[in-house]
């Protein structure tokens, strides 16, 4: 039983590799991993009135939202583009994906942070990049000119305000000073990391495909403390109160102690927990691959409620007010209400979404697989604009 058990996880941990080697190197244009751009599904940021996002062609883009709907040409002022430039062969993907020097630029996963006047964003090229918010000219990029980049970034990146720190597919942990991106440190960690690690009270709260979870000190890089679990980790870290959330491999959301790192509770759905899981208003809400979204209690894990999708969703779900907002990755977007999970209305872009969305009010931008960010007003259940990331 406990030899079919690993069989198992590694069976999982092998899906989901290939799942994000075809999406990162095998889904523009049809072509493989020697001839095409990675394609990421970056979330979206704000500063001041743009909203920034990295578009699946390895693109920074900022637009204001009142300039796309008074239809103005981009870009607009202060709307801006930067494009993420192509990696040397291998760097990105490793032996299984080498990307052609040809290729237009490389996918963005994580969602751009901003500190300041400056926009951070990551690439599936292992280079950090920061970008002047109001004019998009690059400030300075991580690993410097002339070095090998670090391993393809795909989980989210974090900032305490002083520094940047992120994980990479190389098994590694980094820190950077956010204003000169000089590095500070970096840690060895035992596996792939492909999701975004969360930072609470000046610890570092990471875990990675081999199934370890460590703290690690934000100002020293050195351990706090580690521990394992059975399965590896599949989505992003939220930290809230003295408690850490996490989804795994196994088809479990867990629940840790920040301190200890002991578990606290821990749920089994019908599929993986991808999304990284959110709390708000003394809830905690997870969206999982088996078609549900479900809130618990932030304590001891007790479902309050829970909503069934048409479809598996893959991006994490956005509050606003007291509505909350989920996908499918057939592009039905759901509101709901927070207290209750009861159906508000529906909407639907009519394509794939894996990307992260972001609400304000009524409105809800989402990006969708066809390279068009839709501007959705659902109390009027109508989509407002779209705005495509293909821009020259």
């Amino acid at each position: 039983m406990i030899k079919t058990k690993k069989y198992v996880n590694i069976i999982l941990i092998l899906a989901i590799l290939l799942l994000v080697f075809v999406a990162g190197c095998s889904m523009v244009g049809g072509g493989g991993c020697s001839g095409t751009a990675a394609q990421g599904w970056s979330g979206f940021t704000t500063y001041k009135q743009d909203i920034c996002f990295g578009s699946i062609e390895g693109k920074v883009i900022a637009f204001d939202p009142q300039a796309r709907t008074d239809n103005k040409t981009f870009p607009a002022d202060d709307e801006w583009v930067y494009q993420i430039k192509t990696a040397s062969p291998g760097a990105a993907c490793g032996p299984m994906c080498s990307p052609s020097s040809s290729a237009a630029g490389l996918g963005i996963y994580d969602t751009p942070v901003v500190v300041d006047d400056l926009v951070y964003v990551g690439s599936y090229s292992g280079k950090i990049y920061a970008i002047n918010a109001l004019k998009g000219v690059v400030r300075w990029v991580y690993p410097r000119e002339g070095l090998d980049t670090v391993g393809a970034i795909v989980g989210n990146m974090i900032t305490d305000g002083k520094s940047l720190y992120f994980g990479s597919s190389d098994s590694k942990i980094y820190s950077l000073d956010a204003v000169t991106g000089d590095f500070n440190w970096d840690f060895q960690t035992s596996s792939k990391i492909w999701t975004g690690p969360a930072i609470d009270n000046g610890v570092i709260y990471a875990g990675n495909y081999g199934g370890d979870i460590y703290a690690i000190s934000a100002d020293t890089g050195k351990q706090v403390w580690s521990i394992k679990i059975p399965s590896a980790v599949s989505s992003s870290i939220t930290v809230s109160g003295d408690t850490m959330y996490f989804g795994t491999f196994d088809r479990y959301l867990y629940a840790l102690d920040k301190a200890t790192g002991q578990e606290k509770w821990k749920i089994a759905g019908d599929n993986w927990f991808w999304a990284q899981p959110l709390a708000a208003g003394g809830k905690l809400y997870a969206a999982c691959l088996d078609q549900k979204l479900y809130a618990l209690d932030p304590a001891t894990g007790q479902q309050l409620w829970q909503f069934t999708a048409d479809a598996p969703i893959v991006a994490p779900p956005a509050i606003s007010g007291n509505n909350i907002y989920t996908i499918s990755n057939k592009g039905t977007l759901y509101k709901l209400d927070a207290a209750s999970g009861t159906l508000v209305n529906t909407n639907s872009v009519e394509f794939t979404v894996y990307s992260p969305m972001y609400a304000s009010g009524d409105m809800v931008y989402v990006y969708a697989r066809d390279h068009n960010v839709y501007a959705v007003d659902t109390a009027k259940s109508t989509i407002v604009w779209k705005f495509s990331s293909y821009l020259k």
